[in-house]
């Protein structure tokens, strides 16, 4: 059993004891022991799914382990609610504020004592705020919010998250867990945010920081720890896992699935090709100034954290979403694409990330097959069920659908298979350039090996312009000819696959910023 170094004399406020967790299949905590010390900030680093929500809800009482112990204070608990753990001082910030718009500042303040003091109406809002004023002068935040008065749906993001943040601070926590707390926040606000994680340091209490911003957590935390792939990796003080290591510790050592030499050659190869499509400072909602060029024959892989932008630019380049400024060429011409029908007549297939609407229910395997091409199928509108027929049964070989029949309903096959469906029909249609978000997720191993073998064949066996967008960074590593990160929208990499995931992770995560 893997466990933090106990070098601190600090008391640990919190200790978890082989905390376990799985999700059917999935094991998200694996046989994890670690400890937060009182009177300390402590850094919990890891990729997008390395356990580190997982285990913030299994310490916060919203989720119960499969196996393992909590200590607080020394003591064992176990929380049934969240509201227990809440009670007994072990409080989360999240990174979207539970807020109730239509209610005040001081009445979402004062949301976990609605139970205990029956009753709201004026008589009770006027004292919350009275309340709230007086907490805000405790705590040396009245500047940080406008008049608590104020209904949270007309606050800023910024604001809504101190509201939240205040209302931890408000229950006196023992253990304070901060995900991600200041996403939403200026540079000068996230200051003031640590100069209130200073003072609690201060008062003994024991912070637990998540951020993907590195520069920023190293500039507060006294301790670092790193998951990976749901297992405790390493602990230490920020000195002696500093952030280059804390990136290859998070990352860990991949086997690539071709050796850097190959991947050169390749990269050469491709820089000769013929440009299928090409963003040019590309700006819309949630995305800024992106330029990005994909060649025929090449397969480039998108990385970056959840909510990072990826997506919208997918969106925006196959008429899903506005584009506000910047260009986009496909072969080289100047084109507009108001809607996905646009694309695809240009020549862009698009497999969006969420299968179950991607996917038509209530109809058969065939037809799912085929949807996007049924009017090349016959004469006069009218489909040739022969023709339909003929054309599924081909993709379903090819792409090695595995069904009964093409008549047997979507529905009857696994969720690989369903996966393997939607990529032959963005097919179809023969594009020029296929755009894929998160082509694999909750496919299997086997599947996953086999859509990997697809996607190769059609780009470096027939040219197709293969751009998809993954959260695994093994899957970037394997997969990719080229590289591009986003971070906040804007392209932060753009480079060979010929590096190992190190530089990848270091830009999704800002390690090199400030």
């Amino acid at each position: 059993m893997a466990t933090t170094p106990v070098d601190d004399v600090r008391p640990a406020a919190l200790a978890a004891v082989g905390l376990a967790k799985s999700f059917g299949a999935v094991q998200a905590l694996r046989d994890v022991s670690l400890t937060f010390p009182a009177g300390q900030v402590t850094g919990l680093l890891g990729e997008n799914g390395a356990g580190k929500s997982t285990l913030i809800r299994l310490c916060s009482g919203q989720m119960r382990p499969d196996r393992g112990r909590l200590l607080l204070d020394g003591a064992e608990v176990s929380f049934a609610t969240p509201l227990e753990a809440i009670a007994a001082g072990v409080v989360v910030v999240n990174q979207e504020p539970l807020l109730i718009g239509e209610l005040t500042i001081a009445d979402n303040l004062f949301l976990y004592d609605l139970g205990e003091r029956p009753g709201y109406g004026r008589a009770r809002r006027s004292e919350n705020v009275q309340r709230a004023r007086a907490l805000l002068d405790r705590l040396r935040m009245a500047d940080y919010l406008p008049d608590p008065s104020t209904l949270c749906r007309d606050l800023s993001a910024a604001s809504r998250q101190m509201v939240d943040i205040v209302r931890a601070l408000s229950r006196q926590p023992k253990v304070l867990f901060l995900d991600e707390p200041n996403s939403s926040l200026t540079r000068e606000e996230s200051e003031r945010l640590f100069a209130v994680m200073n003072r609690l340091r201060d008062e003994g209490v024991a912070v637990v920081l998540v951020s993907h911003r590195l520069a920023e957590v190293y500039s507060i935390v006294d301790n670092v720890i790193v998951l990976r792939d749901g297992t405790f990796v390493a602990a230490g003080p920020p000195d002696e896992i500093d952030q280059e290591r804390a990136v290859a510790l998070m990352a860990g050592e991949r086997k690539r699935a071709v050796v850097a030499e190959v991947m050169a050659d390749r990269a050469e190869a491709t820089a000769q090709a013929e440009t299928a499509l090409e963003l040019d400072g590309l700006t819309g909602d949630g995305f800024a100034g992106v330029d990005l060029t994909v060649h025929r024959g090449e397969i480039v892989g998108m990385a970056g954290l959840v909510g990072a932008g990826r997506t919208e630019i997918a969106e925006a380049v196959v008429g899903l979403r506005r584009v506000s400024g910047g260009r986009i060429r496909v072969g080289g011409r100047p084109v507009r694409i108001p809607n996905p029908g646009r694309a695809q007549r240009l020549g862009i297939a698009y497999v969006a990330e969420e299968r179950r609407t991607e996917v038509f229910h209530e109809q058969s395997v065939g037809y799912n097959l085929t949807v996007r091409i049924l009017s090349s199928l016959g004469r006069l509108g009218s489909v040739s069920p022969g023709r339909a027929g003929r054309a599924a049964r081909d993709l379903a070989r090819r792409f090695g659908v595995k069904a009964a029949s093409i008549e047997a309903p979507i529905t009857s096959l696994s969720g690989g298979n369903q996966q393997k469906v939607l990529l032959a029909r963005a097919l179809a249609a023969k594009p020029e350039v296929l755009i894929l978000d998160e082509p694999t997720r909750g496919v299997d191993v086997g599947t996953k090996a086999e859509i990997y073998a697809t996607l190769r064949e059609l780009a470096h066996g027939e040219g197709l312009a293969v751009w998809f967008i993954s959260s695994e960074l093994e899957e970037i590593v394997e997969l990719a000819d080229r590289v591009v990160v986003i971070r906040r929208g804007q392209v932060t990499l753009d480079a060979p696959n010929n590096a190992g995931p190190n530089p990848i992770v270091a830009a999704a995560m800002g390690a090199t910023e400030g």
